[in-house]
């Protein structure tokens, strides 16, 4: 009996790696005699320090790096170009002001947007997700307890998704993000043909280590939807010893976002197979 039970736990173990022992049931918690009602702890079957480390290793619960992302700006308004910005704002003598078109021909162009996302980025604060609670009273409750309730979630207005950009020479920021602003202003946030928008879906893709010679994963993926830039940050310019390198935020409103997982690949299947030299057959339904 007591070997089955080694057997179990330690076959529990093992099946940390694979996405199949995820769906086992049981526990492999230490035996324990009853005295008094009590548990009393007996001889441990596993050590809770090996099994923690084992399950660190596991695809699931291993801790991936801050650092491991990019945001992909799927579009930029179609309007959003020299003609557009010198109609709606005024520009004075020989026309030079707002003509953004052969920096945004640059900075928009798919080198710098869409092989390792946009190359400006360098930082990215998302939103959290709150509901207001409140109380159910009770007019003259005395000593009974009084209800709680959720009332509001948070407004995406006041609860904005944050880019953070660097200076370039061409500023990305100055030069797309500014006249974007200063565009929806004028164009406002409503409905409109997708030649006349001037929202966008935003995706951020966060990546976790896989194996050598295996290209990263993502783990998870933030899907922003009807993005429109708010505003753009200061400029602060001084005369300083040194150079740092200058970053500004941009805020997004958005109508509404989504995450997934990509738990729907066997990843832990495959890369165990991978680490043994063997390369897995992936199905058309797990594709």
């Amino acid at each position: 009996m007591a070997g089955s039970i080694l057997n179990a736990v330690g076959n529990a173990t093992t099946a940390l790696a694979t996405i199949g022992g995820l769906n086992q049931q049981g526990t492999i918690a230490q035996p324990s005699t009853i005295v008094s009602n009590v548990a009393v702890p007996g001889i441990p079957l596993i050590s809770f320090r090996d099994y923690f480390l084992t399950s660190m290793e596991s695809w699931v619960a291993s801790i991936p790096l801050k650092s491991q992302f990019i945001c992909l700006i799927q579009q930029f308004p179609p309007t959003l170009n020299t003609a557009s910005l010198q109609t709606l704002e005024q520009v004075a003598g020989d026309k030079k002001g707002w003509d953004i078109d052969t920096a945004k021909t640059a900075l928009a162009s798919y080198p710098f947007q869409n092989v390792v996302g946009c190359i400006f980025l360098d930082g990215v604060d998302i939103p959290n997700d709150t509901v207001t609670p409140g109380t159910a009273y009770i007019e003259n409750n005395r000593g009974f307890v009084q209800g709680s309730v959720l009332l509001n979630r948070e407004a995406f207005a006041n609860n904005n998704l944050t880019l953070r950009f660097r200076e370039t020479n061409t500023s990305f920021t100055d030069m797309i993000m500014r006249p974007w602003v200063i565009l929806a202003a004028h164009r406002g946030f409503v409905a409109r043909d997708p030649s006349q928008s001037v929202k966008t879906n935003i995706t951020i893709m966060q990546y976790s280590t896989t194996y050598q010679n295996v290209s990263q994963i993502p783990r998870k993926v933030w899907q922003f939807y009807d993005c429109v830039p708010l505003s753009v940050g200061t400029r602060d310019l001084v005369y300083t010893e040194g150079n740092e390198v200058e970053h500004y935020d941009v805020n997004f409103l958005y109508n509404y976002y989504t995450i997934e997982n990509s738990l729907y690949i066997p990843l832990p299947d495959i890369i165990s197979a991978i680490s043994k030299g063997n390369i897995p057959k992936i199905s058309p339904l797990q594709r």
